[in-house]
């Protein structure tokens, strides 16, 4: 896998995903709390599938 492959599959943190929809990290924890878009849990972290993301916005009315 190269180093682009490997960015595309990285998973994001609540501050890229925040970034990546230009919210605030705390409309990202409302809406994870409320389970209104896809996230994942690792351990006790939460992120974010890059693509489900993409995905997600383009499918659901923010």
């Amino acid at each position: 896998m190269n180093t682009a492959e490997q960015l595309r599959n990285r998973l994001w943190d609540a501050r890229e995903a925040a970034s990546f929809l230009k919210v605030s990290r705390s409309w990202i924890y409302a809406r994870v709390e409320r389970n209104e878009m896809p996230y994942i849990r690792v351990g006790g972290l939460i992120r974010f599938v890059p693509s489900q993301l993409r995905d997600w916005t383009f499918t659901k009315d923010r």
